[in-house]
């Protein structure tokens, strides 16, 4: 688990889950154990020296963890050499590989991108054909504009601006927005799309919230800002605003109300999205391990495949490859003083999206996962 400074206790919940998971299976802590590998803020050097302690000294039998896609290409090779699992995580903030990840590698991810494309998609169609995008450095570095406007652009958009803040405008100084609203002054768009991570989220939702656009052109959220949790310290303000949604705590689907309140009763703590996942990558891990054991980890994914075991967000989807899920929630975001309220008001999609030349293209010299800052 990679250090976060905007999620400082994420690998707590997402361990939560895993137990939570486990304990539907009637596995106790004492069925397995745990051998953490401190890897910093996860660059790919690091995720591979990890990686040869858990599988030549410590002899693992199935390695998890939130990485960066783009470091598979170096770890897939011992993981097929020494047949072990590597079952990891992401938030999705970049698009897969087409070839996908091989036999023993799957991915459990929050598909940003695909929400990215969806959102973009479904904003051209609402509000206009003319948008401007805004971000920093560190968010440029991943997919999410990239998918955000090849979804405009596949509905239709003709005049897309995208602003990336530099470094002094977005750093220690804190966040100086004087060049983007006189931008929006001049030549105002059909609608914004903010792409934040962490505290600086917050920082542009209060400004945004204190300038005459604010209740004039439509604000759209990168889905992780639009998380309860960040949205907490904000929702004073009233902020309206929309986003896209791959998973909510509110979700009213069985499955989904089943993982709540067996996470709440288990962990003692409101359900988020990282306890989600945990408790995702705690029933893979259950329901394979018989086969873990016995060193079976190619047959351990497509055994996991074949079971369809139901999760919180329907049918357990371990990606080996970049298969798309078929919609994605569009939701109406307004806070006050004691609620947050997100409506589901649309559903989209990235189904189709050829994102080939996309996982390539991406030329950052980011190698660490997306909030691992």
């Amino acid at each position: 688990m990679p250090y976060s400074g905007i999620y400082p206790y994420y690998a707590q919940h997402v361990m939560a889950g895993i137990f939570c998971a486990a304990q539907k299976f009637k596995l106790s802590q004492n069925d397995f154990v745990f051998m953490p590998v401190y890897v910093g803020q996860g660059g790919t050097k690091t995720i591979v020296e990890a990686l040869q302690k858990l599988l030549f000294f410590e002899g693992v039998d199935a390695v998890t963890g939130m990485i960066n896609i783009k470091c598979i290409e170096e770890i897939r090779p011992l993981l097929e050499q020494h047949q072990k699992l590597g079952l990891f995580f992401d938030m999705g903030e970049n698009a897969p590989p087409p070839s996908g990840f091989g036999p023993n590698i799957g991915l459990i991810s929050m598909n940003l991108w695909q929400a990215q494309y969806a959102m973009g998609q479904w904003a051209v169609k609402e509000f206009g054909k003319d948008g401007q995008i805004i971000s920093t450095i560190y968010e440029a570095g991943f997919n999410l504009n990239t998918a955000f406007l090849a979804g405009a652009g596949a509905a239709g958009a003709e005049s897309l601006h995208s602003m990336v803040l530099p470094e002094h405008q977005s750093g220690k100084e804190g966040l100086i927005l004087d060049t983007f609203f006189t931008a929006l002054e001049k030549d105002t768009p059909n609608f914004v799309h903010a792409i934040f991570a962490g505290k600086i989220g917050n920082d542009f939702l209060q400004q945004w919230r204190g300038s005459k656009f604010y209740d004039t052109v439509p604000l759209l959220l990168v889905e992780n800002m639009a998380y309860d949790d960040m949205l907490g310290d904000v929702k004073h303000l009233g902020i309206k605003a929309y986003a896209p949604s791959g998973w909510s705590r509110n979700d009213t689907s069985p499955q989904n109300r089943n993982f709540v309140k067996d996470f709440e009763d288990f962990g003692k703590q409101e359900a988020n999205v990282f306890g989600m996942i945990g408790y995702e990558l705690g029933l893979a891990l259950s329901a394979t391990m018989h086969l873990l054991k016995k060193g079976e980890a190619t047959n351990a994914l497509s055994y996991l495949k074949n079971l369809g075991i139901a999760g919180p967000r329907g049918v357990l989807d371990v990606e080996t490859n970049s298969q798309q899920r078929p919609t994605i929630a569009i939701t109406k975001i307004t806070t006050s003083n004691n609620n947050i309220n997100q409506t589901i008001i649309a559903q989209s999609s990235a189904v189709g999206f050829d994102t080939s030349s996309m996982y390539q293209d991406t030329v950052s010299g980011w190698q660490n996962p997306y909030l691992s800052v």
